[in-house]
């Protein structure tokens, strides 16, 4: 089972809809996933075509009560999902004073290891407690920006973050798959110069795929669907699958 996060402390840069697509679009090839969404707002409970306020347990349930991981069928064939909601905000108060604080969730995860062939987890905007249990569960991280000076800006605190859990022995094999920029306006020169600079700047660690702005992904939220499920036609989808081709690539280095 190969595990990896989105995470980006900014919010605003399109990581619930991209943990989304790229979950359903690894199921659609035929693997059994499961969508962690361990952001208490529960974006991705609603993206994936549910209600956060009905959710009763959590991820954190499973991470400070030993309860198994709640999964629940998805509309899209292969991919499960462990909902969200404002009772996850509690999860990081409580995990402050626990022994081992930042390997809970990795704990928990190791339950549902015969189930999954990947598990996607969708992190808080924040370099909290929860994002931190993240990455340590994860094997590699994939980290969406817009092509704006404060996601930039934003990159370097959680690329800081990840030598930490590395260099502190929390996890040393995590990986960073990727960089991806999202939001893409390709009509300004401004967006393209902008574009052009994160790029050059980080090199290699920014993926050739780009997600650029498209009025589907507002039709398909409306859906409560990823958007390669509800415009699988559309130019949103068909970036979307680009993506996911080099997200499977570089996870598995």
């Amino acid at each position: 089972m190969r595990i990896i996060a989105i995470a980006q402390q900014k919010g605003g840069v399109g990581k619930t809809t991209s943990t989304a697509n790229i979950a359903a679009a690894i199921a659609l090839r035929g693997q059994r996933v499961l969508a962690v969404d361990a952001d208490p707002q529960g974006s991705l409970t609603l993206a994936l075509g549910f209600d956060p306020n009905e959710v009763e347990v959590t991820i954190g349930d499973a991470m400070l009560s030993g309860l198994p991981v709640p999964t629940q069928p998805t509309q899209v064939p292969g991919l499960d999902l462990c909902p969200a909601s404002r009772l996850l905000a509690d999860t990081e108060f409580l995990l402050v004073p626990k022994t081992g604080r930042e390997r809970f969730m990795a704990r928990a995860l190791e339950e549902v290891r015969g189930d999954y062939d990947w598990v996607v987890i969708d992190s808080p905007p924040s370099l909290g407690l929860i994002t931190i249990n993240a990455l340590v569960a994860a094997q590699a991280l994939f980290v969406p920006v817009t092509p704006a000076l404060l996601s930039a800006a934003g990159l370097r605190d959680l690329l800081q973050t990840i030598e930490e859990v590395r260099l502190g022995g929390l996890n040393p094999k995590l990986l960073l798959g990727g960089i991806f920029v999202t939001f893409a306006d390709q009509r300004t020169i401004a967006a393209k110069r902008t574009e052009g600079e994160l790029r050059e700047d980080l090199g290699e660690l920014v993926m050739n795929s780009t997600i650029s702005r498209r009025i589907a992904h507002e039709y398909a939220a409306q859906a409560g669907l990823p958007v390669i499920m509800a415009e699988p036609n559309s130019t949103a989808a068909q970036e979307y699958r680009a993506l996911v081709e080099e997200v499977l690539q570089r996870a598995n280095k």
